[in-house]
C-alpha cells in the first residue's frame, strides 16, 4: 500500500512539474512571437522600382539562469540592462527611454522561469512598473523581397514590449525593444 501511495505521489509530482514547464514554454513563445515583425515596401516611379523587405523572427533561448547574466544593450536606442546572478539571486539595473528622456532603474523581485524574465522596474524617481521579457535568438533577414534575401543575422539577447504608463505625457505608445548581449 505504501508503494502504491508513493508511486501515485511521484506520478502527480512529475505531471505537475511538466505542466508548469509547458506553461513557461508557452508564455516564452507568446512573448517571442509578439516581438516578430515583417515588412515589405515597393515604390515605382518613372520606370524605377525600389523594393525593401525585412523579416524579424524571435525564438525563445532556453539556458540555465546563470548563463543569462551579462550586459545587454539596444543598438543606438539608449536602452540597457546589466543582469547579475549570485547564489541563486537575480539582480539587475539599466536604462530605459521613456518619452524623450533616459530613466535609470533597478530590478526588484527578479525571477527567471524557462526563458522568461519577470521583475519590477524601480526607477530613480520611485515609480515602479512590472517587467516581463524573454531571452531570444533573434534573426533579422533583409533584402529586396522574401525570395531575394541579401543578408541574415542572428543575435542572442532579451526582448520585451514597452508600453506607456498613465504618468507618461503621451500615454498612447508601444515599443518593441531588443537588447543584444554584449
Amino acid at each position: 500500500m505504501l508503494r502504491i501511495s508513493l508511486l501515485i505521489a511521484i506520478v502527480l509530482f512529475v505531471g505537475l512539474s511538466l505542466e508548469v514547464h509547458a506553461q513557461d514554454a508557452r508564455r516564452a513563445q507568446e512573448l517571442a512571437t509578439a516581438l516578430d515583425k515583417n515588412k515589405y515596401k515597393k515604390k515605382e516611379k518613372a520606370n524605377i522600382s525600389i523594393e525593401f523587405y525585412i523579416d524579424i523572427k524571435n525564438e525563445p533561448a532556453l539556458r540555465t539562469a546563470s548563463e543569462y547574466a551579462g550586459k545587454y544593450e539596444a543598438d543606438d536606442q539608449g536602452y540597457s540592462l546589466d543582469l547579475q546572478f549570485h547564489s541563486g539571486t537575480i539582480t539587475g539595473s539599466g536604462t530605459d527611454i521613456i518619452g524623450n528622456r533616459e530613466a535609470n532603474f533597478t530590478l526588484k523581485d527578479a525571477a527567471i522561469n524557462g526563458a522568461v524574465l519577470t521583475a519590477t522596474k524601480v526607477y530613480s524617481n520611485g515609480e515602479q512598473r512590472p517587467f516581463e521579457a524573454v531571452f531570444v535568438n533573434r534573426t533579422v533577414s533583409s533584402g529586396k523581397n522574401s525570395s531575394q534575401i541579401e543578408s541574415q543575422d542572428t543575435k542572442f539577447g532579451l526582448g520585451f514590449i514597452q508600453t506607456a504608463s498613465a504618468s507618461d505625457a503621451d500615454s498612447n505608445w508601444t515599443n518593441r525593444v531588443f537588447l543584444a548581449r554584449r
